[in-house]
């Protein structure tokens, strides 16, 4: 009985000596998690930095943000990080896909918001 004791602890004390040994710590491991989690997301912003959309669209956009109190710059119809973050900050608020895409939903919602808010 002793012996069988003896064996396990030897046993279980080789098991934690080999888990122990790892050549990656938990932070390395859980690092690397993090960055492959990043890689995995699709980057948002550059996506609606890129989107093809007029100046003047923009700038209706921008303005109507304005009268919703979700843009607080100059409406000047360039497409920047402020107006996708202004713009993704409408759609949380609206339900509607936080992409900061101006599609036609977004833009059409975005009119309504800034008639009404005019009112």
């Amino acid at each position: 009985m002793n012996r069988m004791r003896t064996v396990a602890l030897l046993a279980a004390l080789a098991f934690l000596a080999l888990c122990g040994c790892s050549d990656r710590s938990a932070e390395k491991r859980g690092r690397a998690a993090l960055e492959k989690m990043k890689e995995s997301l699709p980057d948002v912003e550059t996506k609606a930095l890129a989107q093809k959309v007029t100046p003047e669209q923009v700038k209706q956009a921008q303005e109507s943000l304005l009268a919703v109190k979700e843009y607080l710059g100059e409406p000047d119809g360039r497409l920047d990080s402020v107006t996708v973050n202004a713009i993704e900050a409408f759609q949380r608020a609206h339900g509607l896909t936080e992409d900061g895409m101006l599609n036609d939903k977004t833009e059409r919602s975005l009119q309504e918001a800034a008639a009404s808010a005019k009112r």
